[in-house]
């Protein structure tokens, strides 16, 4: 079983948790906790400056694995939704033609939010889901991502 390192990222409405090992993140999860912040890092640094204003784009290292259907999807929502930027479901399904309910599973399935900006992706009738489904209220995660880029 591999070890994490655990860093920690607090802001208005709760706490970021940054998994990493070798130097890479691994995986990103949200919590309604407040945490004190821990870790002094590429990691915590880029997310601090993002919750600022002040990053348009995460680019630490990661290592993740997955099917080459859901790799397909991240990778285009990375490149091609940028930062302030939106795109529903369907839309991004088409883009990487595929079914729309696939999109779902691989924005539920993304270990690496924020750096896979799956808060970009909405329904075409309203927010959609989130990828934080451990936490309580994981649509206020979404609302709070998309309002410090301006959109909600």
């Amino acid at each position: 079983m591999e070890r994490y390192q655990i860093s920690v990222v607090k802001c208005e409405i709760g706490s970021i948790l940054i998994y990493t090992s070798s130097n890479v993140c691994r995986k990103i999860e949200f919590t309604d906790e407040f945490l004190p912040s821990m870790g002094d890092n590429i990691f915590t640094k880029q997310i601090n400056e993002y919750l600022e204003g002040k990053r348009k784009i995460l680019d630490f290292p990661v290592a993740y694995s997955s099917g080459p259907v859901f790799t397909k999807v991240w990778n285009y929502l990375r490149e091609n939704v940028k930062y302030g930027t939106i795109i529903t479901y369907g839309e991004l399904a088409n883009a990487c033609g595929i079914n729309p309910r696939v999109v779902g599973y691989a924005m539920a399935f993304n270990p690496l939010p924020i750096y896979i900006p799956c808060h970009r992706v909405v329904s075409k009738k309203g927010i959609g889901g989130f990828t934080g489904s451990k936490i309580e209220n994981a649509i206020k995660w979404k609302k709070y991502l998309l309002s410090l880029e301006g959109l909600f």
